[in-house]
């Protein structure tokens, strides 16, 4: 009898197990993770040494076409990526050059990456209660709502520096607002990144590409 209710205990925990590869699944339907989308972005570093603001707006129109806008006090820059072309513009002298492109990241991209499971090594969800499971990885660990289906916050602490990244949605359940502290030698440095605008890039004409 007692083996017999063990069994079912067992299986209706089994039955609600999230894996791994349905919380990636799920996050790839989110409109950063597409290929047609057109954003605004603003990223502010706070610390010690003052405050910098970097504003990023990025297109991008199918797999081979990304139009980037950077503006920031370290750089001012646009770059359309049309195939295995691409047009570098410096927006303070408005000189350009067109260099081969072979998919790298552009830097305004990085500014867009809200999820830590795109890359590196990660273990199955670890159940922790009510709809939280946690989910330990090479770069630290993450606590994802399994009835949001979201991303709650991101945990990384290393030898050198801890980082706590924590995420704010809109009542729709859409990314408004990330923000991220890093403690490293006792000084704390914040960088919130607030999505100001976010839609299909259908209406964005495509003659921009052409160069």
């Amino acid at each position: 009898m007692i083996k017999t209710l063990l069994c079912i205990f067992l299986l209706s925990i089994s039955s609600f197990a999230l894996t791994l590869d349905q919380v990636r699944e799920t996050l790839k339907s989110s409109p950063f993770s597409q290929d047609s989308v057109e954003m605004s972005i603003r990223t502010t570093v706070s610390s010690s040494a003052g405050k910098q603001v970097v504003s990023v707006y990025m297109v991008k129109k199918g797999s081979s076409k990304t139009y980037a806008e950077i503006k920031a006090p370290f750089l001012n820059q646009r770059s359309i990526v049309n195939g295995t072309r691409m047009k570098v513009i410096d927006l303070s002298t408005n000189k350009f050059q067109i260099l081969p492109y072979n998919g790298e990241v552009l830097k305004s991209e990085k500014y867009a990456r809200f999820n830590p499971l795109d890359s590196g090594d990660w273990r199955e969800p670890v159940f922790v209660s009510e709809n939280l499971y946690r989910i330990t990885g090479s770069k630290g660990v993450l606590y994802y709502d399994s009835k949001k289906k979201r991303i709650e916050r991101f945990e990384n602490n290393e030898s050198k520096a801890q980082s706590l990244t924590t995420f704010v949605y809109d009542a729709e359940n859409n990314l408004k607002t990330m923000n991220v502290s890093v403690v490293a030698g006792g000084v704390e440095t914040k960088v919130t990144t607030e999505i100001l605008a976010l839609r299909s890039s259908k209406n964005f004409p495509d003659k921009i590409f052409e160069f």
